[in-house]
């Protein structure tokens, strides 16, 4: 079984790495000289492997799993340096589309391979058994690609993917990310809820009563919607949730909200957004975001609760 080399020990690196050492799959961790995850990922019994070591290089498949806006200055400096037709994986077909890595570096085999799902579940429905899907794409992989595939699967299937993987682009996995992201998962669904809260609050609602009802069932609601299917869910609500949900529906749904809801997926399409983001400083947007939940009571009402249940 061909070594798989995991560049970097975030999150979705550390999961990967877990999971396929616990399948039995042979991996390595690559790490930058003096990372301080060295020791930890040491500690967790893999053998790790220094970046930019002459033993780096000998692998044939690397899967790049450090933060997206990093890969552009790690294959300038290492892309040169891999061997002919070595496979590099990534876990969002981002970088390759902004960047066009293909291109630039058509000695190597770049590979799509995205589990759908954040590093901390990976891990977690790995160990419950639970369901994990991903999709890939070899659309850029040079000449006879049967072998590499089979290995692939493979691979998925270490990891414990049990629904797919399912073939896909590089282009479609970017822009449903991106969309998925900015239209629903990191957007509509935490403003939403902390709007409510408040909502709820300021008209004479128990905060921890409205922290409950607005954001700690949000994952018990999504555990029956993935569960049941958007039939299903709607078969199983109460009557009263029932109404609600199509009044709702008929009141937020409005032609301006289609509307500008189409117009972020416009904007990833045409190539906006991603220069809208070079133009962004992540660091002070962070920032912003951050002092804005910290001083909101629903954050408050977040650190009691749990604070009273640790």
């Amino acid at each position: 079984m061909m070594r798989l080399t995991i560049i970097g020990f975030g999150n979705q690196a550390k999961a990967w790495s877990q999971n396929l050492k616990d399948s039995g799959f042979p991996i390595r961790v690559g790490l930058k000289p003096k990372s301080p995850s060295i020791e930890l990922a040491q500690e967790l019994g893999f053998d790790v492997v220094e970046i930019g070591s002459k033993d780096f290089y000998l692998d044939q498949a690397f899967a790049l799993l450090t933060p997206d806006q990093s890969h552009h200055d790690f294959m300038q400096e290492h892309g040169p340096l891999f061997q002919k037709g070595t496979a590099i994986l990534y876990a969002h077909g981002f970088s390759l589309v902004k960047s066009e890595f293909h291109k630039k570096y058509p000695h190597l085999q770049h590979v799509l391979y995205a589990p759908k799902s954040i590093g901390s579940e990976l891990r977690r429905q790995f160990e419950l058994k639970g369901k994990l899907g991903a999709v890939y794409s070899l659309e850029h992989f040079q000449g006879n690609s049967e072998a590499f595939e089979r290995w692939l699967l493979n691979l998925a299937l270490a990891m414990g993917i049990n629904m797919g993987p399912f073939k896909a682009t590089f282009k479609s996995e970017t822009q449903a990310d991106l969309y998925s992201e900015q239209g629903l998962l990191c957007s509509l669904i935490p403003y939403a809820a902390g709007e409510m809260f408040q909502h709820l609050v300021e008209t004479g609602t128990e905060p921890e009563l409205a922290y409950f009802e607005c954001w700690h069932e949000l994952k018990l609601i999504v555990n029956a919607m993935v569960d049941k299917g958007p039939e299903g869910f709607f078969d199983l609500i109460s009557p009263n949730a029932l109404v609600g949900a199509e009044k709702g529906f008929k009141k937020l749904f409005t032609p301006e909200f289609h509307q500008n809801l189409r117009s972020l997926l416009t904007d990833i399409q045409s190539g906006a957004f991603n220069q809208e983001l070079d133009k962004t400083n992540v660091e002070d947007t962070r920032r912003i975001i951050r002092e804005r939940w910290q001083q909101s009571a629903l954050m408050k009402t977040f650190r009691d609760i749990n604070q009273d249940n640790k």
